[in-house]
This record gives C-alpha cells, structure tokens and sequence, in this order.
C-alpha cells in the first residue's frame, strides 16, 4: 500500500514496522514518522489491541502488504490526529474474498473538522480502485451520530442493523466523487 495524500492529510500504512514502533511508545512512533504524536492517541482500547494486529500482519500476508490501514497526518502540523482500520475479510482458505471493513479514530481535539470524512473517503476510493476489491463495510453504533454522517457523506448505504449495531456498505460501482 503507498500513502495516500489528500487535501490536509497524509494517510500512511500502519505497517508491522509501524505498528511495532507504536508498541514501543508514542515517542519511538514520532521518532519513526518524524511527527507529532498526541498523548491520547492511540486510546487505550486501540493500543492493548496492537501486539494482535503485529500478529495478524505476521502471518496474513495479503493484509501485511496492505497493513493494518493507515494512519492519519495532519500535513499543515505534522501531527497524527487518527488512524483508518481497514481490514480484509477472508474466506475459509485465508484468501481475500473482494470485501474489506473499514473502521476510523479521530483523536477528540481534531473531529468535528471533515477529517475522518476526508481520511474515510480516500481510503474508501483507494481500497475499490484495487484488483478483485468489490465492497468496503462498516459498523458503527445507532447512537453515534458523528459516524453514520461520515458513512453517508462519503456514499456509503445502510443495509443492516444487527441490535445497536448500523451495517454500511459502498460498493465500487458507487464511488462518488
């Protein structure tokens, strides 16, 4: 995966090496990516879960080559404000099925600005210009207002709720600029 440049940010593969150097500590992942890095990112639900992503760039090797998504930079300040999941779905033989599910993070000081939109989008459009991708999913909670006008802005459609749970989809013949 190359990094993918928008308008205000710079969306770098969350790569093993970059994962590892999170492990490490937010000063070893600013060293690494001679950024800034705030102290509230990763959150710590998202941090405890980073030796497992390691592991799963290790030994799936169509996600390693893609990473574990992308990390978001905000290119004016030189600061990691995110960070994009995008995770491929595989089938019973650990082969990519054409499906990905997307998931997002904006650290608190930079939501409400368009960044996940923008960030979400990109990635979106990149991932369904690749060969055999046909889909991106994503899940977010009924209540969270913030995220389902994300997935509608960037052209996602609702096709699912499973509880408290909102199923999106955008499929790559609905790509909208």
């Amino acid at each position: 995966m190359e990094n993918i440049v928008t308008n205000r940010l710079y969306l770098v593969p969350f790569t093993q090496e970059i994962v590892k150097a999170a492990i490490l500590g937010n000063s070893e992942l600013a060293r690494l990516l001679a950024v800034t890095v705030l102290p509230n990112w990763p959150d710590e639900e998202f941090s405890e879960g980073l030796p497992i992503i390691a592991d799963i760039l290790c030994k799936n090797p169509l996600q390693s080559e893609w990473g574990w998504g992308s990390l978001i930079i905000h290119k004016a300040e030189k600061t990691l404000i995110g960070h994009i999941m995008l995770k491929i779905i595989p089938d019973a033989k650990g082969f990519a099925t054409g499906s990905v599910e997307l998931g997002y993070l904006i650290v608190p000081s930079y939501q409400q600005q368009g960044y996940a939109s923008e960030a979400t989008k990109a990635m979106a459009d990149w991932t369904l210009c690749q060969p055999g991708m046909e889909k991106v999913t994503a899940g977010c909670d009924a209540d969270n207002i913030g995220s389902k006008r994300v997935l509608e802005k960037i052209g996602m459609r609702l096709i699912e709720t499973r509880g408290r749970m909102l199923i999106w989809e955008l499929c790559n013949t609905e790509i909208i600029e």
